[in-house]
């Protein structure tokens, strides 16, 4: 997890991202997001830092929120988490 200040990375996961219709959640130690549909202007892949185009980008209108947020999945490749989350209506990129 990436929040344009600080990111996290190791063996263990240190974030955790869950979305359904309504909202989108990325949750560490790098603090507790929860941002409505309407407020996730754009998703995509991440960009060459932090971990070299791996994470997912999450571009929001949230002023009290970090500019950028990325999250970086382990154990199941970027495309797909996009896909879901396009299905749930996501503007994905």
């Amino acid at each position: 997890m990436s929040d344009g200040v600080g990111s996290t990375f190791g063996p263990e996961p240190l974030a955790h991202l869950s979305a359904d219709a309504s909202h989108l959640v990325l949750s560490g130690n790098r603090g507790n997001f929860r941002l409505p549909r309407s407020a996730v202007t754009k998703l995509g892949r991440g960009g060459f830092y932090p971990w070299f185009f791996g994470g997912i980008r999450i571009r929001h209108s949230i002023a009290s929120f970090p500019e950028e947020l990325v999250f970086k999945p382990m154990g199941v490749r970027e495309r797909d988490i996009l896909a879901r989350l396009r299905e749930l209506g996501y503007a994905v990129s």
